[in-house]
């Protein structure tokens, strides 16, 4: 769809996907179709921008705890570095954490929270579109409305398409 718009000369209109935090772990290759022989869902490379949504992220701005809870902020584990290469007494020597035989750095900050997913009660499948100033126009659930173009006599695929132009 992307595509046949820009074909149009719709080119200020961009699509990403955010992989819901919960679904982290899974593997995504199938979902952009990066591995074709692999997918049994995938006819071609897919071309879609993507991010992952996480629960919180450092703010770099507040450098202490203090400084972070008086601005109504968290104070926590930001980020966990893997060190490797190195054994239990460096690690433990380093100040770092030996935890099921790894080494593992805790880097605390001020965390902000940005769970997309969760503050937009967003669900599986969901395509939300927002117009320009970043708000929300309109939301369809996936599952049931498949936006193939050979699917429904390309019904829900003109339907999604026709949202998306009049979102601009």
């Amino acid at each position: 769809m992307y595509l046949d718009l820009v074909e149009e000369g719709y080119d200020d209109i961009k699509f990403v996907g955010v992989n819901g935090y919960a679904y982290i772990n899974n593997d995504y290759h199938c979902m952009i179709c990066d591995t074709l022989d692999e997918c049994s869902n995938c006819t071609e490379e897919r071309i879609l921008p993507w991010v992952q949504d996480v629960p919180a992220i450092i703010i770099e701005e507040y450098d202490n705890q203090l400084d972070c809870e008086e601005n109504n902020h968290s104070w926590g584990v930001g980020d966990q570095i893997q060190w490797n290469l190195l054994g239990e007494t460096e690690c433990i020597e380093n100040g770092y954490t030996w935890f099921h035989g790894e080494c593992i750095e805790f880097v605390y900050g001020c965390l902000e929270d940005v769970d997309i997913w969760g503050n937009w009660d967003i669900t599986l499948r969901d395509l939300v579109i927002v117009n320009k100033q970043g708000y929300e126009v309109s939301r369809l659930n996936l599952t049931g409305n498949n936006p193939d173009p050979n699917s429904t006599c390309g019904e829900n695929y003109q339907t999604i398409k026709d949202l998306i132009i009049g979102a601009r």
